[in-house]
């Protein structure tokens, strides 16, 4: 289930208060690395930057292991580098 979809069901989650609630998600998902991926990226982390569940949107992303898109404000690479880290931080 993508999870800023909206179950008439579902109770508050912290997706809902998400700043990119409501947004386009292909711009949190660029395709490639050069061109218009670039300013995606640039685009998803700013409105991240200031988002109130930002800290949650991470932990979801790293916890489920979200291979793909920017979660957190941050890009599939750089959640790499934080995990690779937390490793070393817990060997």
């Amino acid at each position: 289930m993508n999870p800023f979809t909206r179950r008439a069901d579902e109770t508050r989650h912290w997706r809902h208060d998400a700043a990119c609630f409501g947004e386009d998600l292909d711009l949190f998902f660029p395709v490639g690395v050069a061109g218009p991926a670039v300013w995606q990226v640039s685009r998803a982390k700013a409105i991240c930057e200031d988002c109130p569940v930002r800290a949650q949107c991470l932990e979801y992303a790293l916890r489920s292991g979200q291979d793909h898109g920017i979660w957190g404000g941050l890009t599939p690479h750089e959640r790499r580098e934080l995990r690779r880290a937390d490793d070393v931080r817990g060997a």
